[in-house]
């Protein structure tokens, strides 16, 4: 049997959503039986990622994590990806067998960035920056060297329109033009996408048919999506899949 890949959604749903959407446009087989199994668990109610670090409620996120990673691998899943890079703050302190099945989103996204050696704007939720989850990945010292974090004001803009404009499915092309205002305030020409929701914005660029090329995106779900069978194949750890 052809190996399943998990999805752990709804964290926002919009977005989890979007990724399904990328994993057929990608892969989708001239025979609809041949193309991939996918088990979309997608759950709104999941607390906000964010505010729960903040607060200090970690163990309460960690316990409903497992729980939901459990329900998934009682569905007979290979892979799993959790469609919220904040949520990834969690995985070293997953039961290793929970553990070994995570596509990890920050290793991807670092991985890339080191590859391509351009400057990139990190763009991400204060969650995520607050739990510095890519800095302290193994990897992170490569990719430093070609990220561009924005400054306190910046990030603050970058998480209230997150919520207010992508999470709300709201005003897309209005954030499209705040990121370009970013890239050019920076000084760069691609975006590496520290938040599950910017695939939202790669899908937009996309269909917008090229009028949008003042800079390009680095998005993890999007490279799953693109290579797939590569990233779920259980005999392929994520770490060395070329892409």
């Amino acid at each position: 049997m052809k190996p399943v890949l998990g999805v752990l959604g709804g964290l926002g749903p919009l977005a989890s959503a979007d990724f399904l959407f990328s994993i057929y446009d990608y892969n989708l087989a001239e025979v609809e039986q041949h193309s991939p199994s996918v088990i979309l668990y997608s759950d709104p109610t999941f607390p906000d990622r964010s505010e729960m670090f903040r607060t200090g409620h970690d163990r309460e996120l960690l316990e409903l994590t497992e729980s939901a990673l459990d329900k998934l691998c009682g569905m007979g899943v290979a892979k799993i990806v959790m469609a919220c890079i904040t949520l990834h703050h969690l995985v070293p302190q997953l039961r290793p067998d929970l553990r070994r099945k995570i596509i990890s989103l920050p290793e991807i996204l670092i991985s890339r960035i080191s590859e391509t050696k351009q400057r990139q704007l990190l763009i991400a939720s204060n969650g995520t920056r607050s739990t510095r989850i890519f800095e302290n990945h193994p990897g992170w010292d490569t990719a430093a060297a070609y990220s561009v974090w924005p400054d306190e004001v910046d990030q603050r803009l970058i998480h209230e329109r997150i919520y207010r404009e992508i999470k709300a499915n709201a005003r897309v092309e209005s954030f499209v033009l705040f990121l370009e205002d970013l890239c050019a305030k920076y000084e760069v020409t691609s975006i590496a996408a520290g938040c599950t929701e910017i695939h939202r914005i790669t899908r937009h660029l996309l269909a917008s048919g090229g009028n949008h090329r003042k800079f390009t995106v680095i998005d993890p779900l999007q490279i799953i999506a693109q290579h797939y069978r590569k990233f779920v194949d259980e005999q392929v750890q994520y770490s060395r899949v070329a892409v």
